[in-house]
């Protein structure tokens, strides 16, 4: 995509507001420059009073000089903060809509994406696309406005020296223009590097115990420590385009100032400008060749963060799970039983099917043992009834309904799931329970816990139902964070309980407490378990097979 169609998407995100944001950077940019106005025509004028002897005639133009330059001081305060609220707002507003997509998205995304390239977006390409927002885009206008206005007292006061200056500075321009391609590349590159590292990062630390056992743990600190040296190396290229840019500014900033004397000497002693205008000049002009030392400066970083800003739209344009998955309807059923596929066809990839014309019917209060060898598709089904995934051809039906009718929030409120590896957010055993139904009172998720065999074991922890469970429920036994899963999809009251392989990773305990749970939800609730183990398909009244 084009720098300035990047600039201008990046612009819209903001909408309307964007021409308050923009003003913020036009009055703040003008007021300080302004100031600098008034400050050296006050500095002329006390010269040339000085040299006239005639005080007294010079007295209100300084007044004047003094409060215009007053007056500017409030206006780039007051634009100042309309800016730094417009930015701050603009960055939380891009944060919410990245964060709110990235829910939205197809469960085959997070199948088929590691989570360190979300996690790379997150901590790189949005904090290097908000300081568009935060100063970048401020500290490569700013230059541009403020030189319009040193430039029409600097020609007012002299001509002939202010455009030898402009063109002295221009040249500076156009040698950092030179960069600008550079610095896009680097900039993309050490984001794809970046991308890389966070996904080794990320597998170190959700697999440091495995990371310590094997050799490959070895092998991916080695990949993480080259992708680091790799990231290093394109860094230091970065240094040394800002090296570059800072000598030459540098070179040409002493340049411009020698420039400057001979000119002012010269034309001085021509009887073609005064003491006193020189003065003024040379106060504006540090102003503004280090104006366009900083355009030089920022308009390279500009760009590169633009190529961040890149990635992230990149992201946002991919396709987000539709509110409702296309089915066509192939029959019409006078019962409404729970579940009813008929015919229905998946595969993740075209030459290799999985399930094939599979049909089932499910019935209100059913206790249900989906069974099948292994890699035939039990999970895959579990994913097709909770509307994760749409079929390739066939129908399902919930309660009567085709699922092309349903929208997937309604179908997914009416299923709690507890899978083979539930996951436990950072928090509380209650705020865990209460994922189920975020409204519950206490005494309902003490009832779930109870009917879940969870209860007993909760109240023996250090502080019962408030003690935190750690990252990903690490301080809970396997069993422990299981009955709590089941406790969760209880208090949620739906009518359809699926778990995927629930006990498959249990001792013999924990797994009989999970099977007493399960028990005493047996005619309550309608309950579809993919199972392996003897002692669950027990539980079930009767048995389902996939077959390959």
């Amino acid at each position: 995509m084009k720098t300035a169609q990047l600039f201008f998407k990046t612009m819209k995100i903001m909408g309307k507001r964007s021409v308050i944001y923009l003003a913020g950077i036009f009055f703040m940019s003008t007021g300080w420059s302004m100031f600098t106005v008034m400050s050296s025509l006050l500095m002329k004028n006390v010269v040339d009073a000085a040299q006239s002897g005639d005080v007294v005639r010079m007295r209100n133009v300084i007044l004047g000089n003094i409060a215009g330059g007053l007056l500017s001081m409030l206006v780039y305060r007051q634009a100042a903060v309309v800016y730094n609220v417009e930015a701050k707002r603009a960055y939380g507003k891009l944060c919410k809509l990245l964060y709110a997509h990235e829910v939205r998205l197809p469960y085959a995304y997070y199948e088929e994406h590691h989570s360190g390239d979300f996690m790379s977006k997150l901590s790189y390409d949005l904090e290097k696309m908000g300081s568009i927002y935060g100063s970048r885009l401020r500290r490569t206008v700013a230059p541009v406005l403020q030189v319009m206005v040193y430039l029409i007292p600097m020609l007012f006061l002299s001509w002939q020296i202010t455009l030898c200056l402009v063109g002295v500075n221009l040249c500076l321009l156009c040698i950092n223009g030179l960069l600008i391609s550079p610095m896009q590349k680097v900039a993309k590159t050490l984001a794809s590097i970046n991308v890389r590292m966070t996904e080794k990062l990320s597998d170190l630390l959700q697999g440091m115990e495995q990371a310590r056992m094997y050799a490959a743990g070895k092998d991916t600190v080695k990949e993480f420590v080259e992708q680091n040296r790799i990231y290093a190396k394109k860094y230091r290229r970065r240094i040394l385009y800002t090296a570059l840019l800072e000598s030459a500014n540098s070179g040409f900033d002493l340049l411009c100032s020698l420039a400057f004397l001979l000119l002012g000497i010269y034309f001085v002693g021509q009887g073609q400008t005064t003491i006193g205008a020189l003065t003024a000049i040379y106060t504006l002009y540090s102003n503004f060749s280090h104006q366009f030392l900083e355009l030089g400066r920022y308009l390279p970083e500009l760009v590169g963060c633009l190529a961040n800003a890149d990635n992230i739209f990149c992201f946002l344009a991919l396709q987000e799970e539709p509110e409702r998955w296309e089915q066509k309807e192939t029959a019409d059923y006078s019962a409404n039983p729970v579940f009813q596929l008929t015919d229905v066809n998946f595969s993740y990839r075209e030459d290799t099917p999985l399930l094939q014309n599979f049909s089932m019917r499910v019935e209100a209060g059913e206790s249900v043992a989906i069974v099948g060898s292994s890699g035939c598709g039990k999970t895959t089904l579990s994913k097709l009834l909770l509307g994760l995934y749409p079929v390739k051809s066939g129908e399902i039906r919930l309660f009567g309904r085709p699922y092309g009718d349903l929208s997937n929030e309604e179908l997914r409120r009416q299923i709690a799931y507890v899978p083979q590896e539930p996951y436990l957010f950072l928090g509380s055993v209650r705020d865990n329970i209460r994922v189920g139904r975020p409204n519950a009172a206490d005494e309902e998720i003490i009832e779930a816990a109870r009917l879940a065999y969870a209860h007993d074991f909760i109240v023996n922890l250090e502080k019962g139902y408030d003690t935190e469970v750690g990252e990903r429920g690490n301080r809970l036994s396997g069993g422990q964070r299981q009955r709590v899963a089941i406790a969760r999809a209880i208090l949620k009251q739906a009518p359809v309980i699926l778990l995927d392989e629930a006990t498959s990773a249990l001792d013999n305990e924990s797994e009989q407490l999970v099977n007493k749970a399960l028990k005493g939800l047996h005619g309550q609730r309608t309950l579809l378990m993919i199972a392996h183990r003897p002692s669950t398909i027990a539980l079930a009244d009767r048995t389902q097979e996939v077959a390959t």
